[in-house]
This record gives C-alpha cells, sequence and structure tokens, in this order.
C-alpha cells in the first residue's frame, strides 16, 4: 500500500516538477497562472491535468488545439514516481527519507532544465545549497560536507577554468559549479570525489556516443544530468565508496 502511495506520489510532484522547469526559465510564477497549454495558452481543465492518465487519454494532445504536448510531461511523471519509490524502498518511512527526496527531487528538475536550455539557475541550486548547509550543522558532520562542497566547486572551477586554455572553447560553465557545491554539501567530500569521477565517465561514453551518433561531435553536451547520475550511483553504494577511503 505504501509503495502505491509514494509513486502516487511521485507522479504527483513530477507533474508539479513539470511546471518548474517549464516556467522557471522564462520566470513566469510556479504559482500562477494555473496550468495552461505551452502551445496556445488555455486553461488546462483539472481532469485533463491528473499525472500520467491524461497524458495517455489525451494521445499526448492538447484537447483545445490539437498540437502536441511534450513526451517530457509524462516521461518525469513516471520517472519522479519511480524515483519516490526507490527512495522509499532504499530509506524506509524515516526523516532521511523526505531529505532525499528533497535533494533528487531539486537534482532532476536542474538537470532536465540543463537539458533543454544549457542554462543552470542559482535561483535553484542556491536555495537547495542553503538546506544543505543547515542540515550538515544540524545532523551531519559540518566539516565533511562543507569540504564536499568546496572541494567539489573548486574542482569544477579549475575545470572551467583551464579547459578553454587546454581545448580552445569551455568544456563546463560555472552553472556546472554550483551543482558540484550542491551534491557536494549533501554527499561530503568522499562522495563528491566519487560523484566527479562517475560523472566523467558517463559523460565520455554516454554524451560522447550520442555526439558521435549524431553527427555533433564538437557540440556542447549538458554535463549537469551526468553529476546527477554520479551523485545517485555515489549514494546509493556509499558504504562501498566509504570503505574505499577507509583502507
Amino acid at each position: 500500500m505504501l509503495e502505491t502511495v509514494f509513486f502516487m506520489s511521485g507522479a504527483i510532484f513530477g507533474s508539479f516538477f513539470n511546471l518548474c522547469i517549464y516556467r522557471l526559465p522564462r520566470d513566469i510564477s510556479i504559482i500562477t497562472p494555473g496550468s495552461f497549454c505551452p502551445n496556445c495558452g488555455q486553461k488546462i481543465r483539472w481532469y485533463d491535468n491528473i499525472p500520467i492518465i491524461s497524458w495517455i487519454l489525451l494521445f499526448g494532445r492538447c484537447r483545445d488545439c490539437k498540437e502536441w504536448i511534450s513526451i517530457r510531461y509524462i516521461i518525469i511523471e513516471i520517472l519522479t514516481g519511480l524515483l519516490f519509490l526507490f527512495l522509499f524502498w532504499f530509506c524506509g518511512l524515516n526523516k532521511e527519507l523526505f531529505i532525499w527526496l528533497f535533494f533528487f527531487s531539486l537534482l532532476l528538475i536542474i538537470s532536465v532544465i540543463d537539458i533543454e536550455t544549457f542554462f543552470v539557475l542559482g535561483k535553484v541550486t542556491y536555495p537547495g545549497i542553503i538546506v544543505g548547509a543547515v542540515l550538515s550543522f544540524l545532523i551531519w558532520k559540518p566539516i565533511d560536507h562543507i569540504s564536499g562542497m568546496l572541494l567539489g566547486g573548486g574542482i569544477i572551477f579549475l575545470l572551467v577554468k583551464v579547459s578553454p586554455k587546454l581545448f580552445g572553447k569551455e568544456g563546463m560553465g560555472e552553472g556546472d559549479v554550483e551543482v558540484a557545491m550542491l551534491i557536494g554539501i549533501f554527499l561530503g567530500w568522499k562522495l563528491i570525489l566519487s560523484t566527479l569521477l562517475i560523472s566523467s565517465i558517463l559523460g565520455v561514453i554516454i554524451g560522447g556516443g550520442i555526439l558521435l551518433f549524431t553527427n555533433r561531435v564538437g557540440s556542447h553536451i549538458p554535463y549537469v544530468p551526468y553529476l546527477a547520475a554520479g551523485g545517485f550511483i555515489s549514494w546509493v553504494f556509499s558504504e562501498k565508496v566509504e570503505a574505499f577511503f577507509a583502507l
């Protein structure tokens, strides 16, 4: 029963995340107006705004203008439902669960915005960093997590400054620095190091493969999704990472 509740809750939050992903880069309030079709601007009726189900029943089209509604909407709703379900299964029902629901939901929103716009919004990352800093003093070991923030942000900052001189163009942006700081403050210095390693490998294999397959070698790829994936993998296998550093 609780598994169903968490999946459905995740799908509902995923619907809200879709709203954030569309509106935040466009400086549109996430409170008002209500949900509307991005093509015709028509207000979406409540029965057309049911997560997952409405998109399927409408065959992915707006009821009014009949234009396609991006498949991203249903993907994010399903993905968030699965994320909530996995975190509940992994953590159990405790206060830690809600911390990680917040953290990974934030990474999901930031990642999709980066994929769609190639921008990282400070109004999303900085509040997350502040929450992480508060938690590091209230719950975790502050030195580990503050060190993680500085180490993660510092390494990416150096890469941002060095890459133009080595490769003749920017390899990363300052937004990646903010995301590395966010991951570092939540995961600590050990896990941010594994995050950076895993994200680099994923970026080369997946990102490079996509560019090669689409014949866009030399183009930019959004790096935040790989940082987020690296952070998630590092967190799931945190015990093994911690054991490695204990050797």
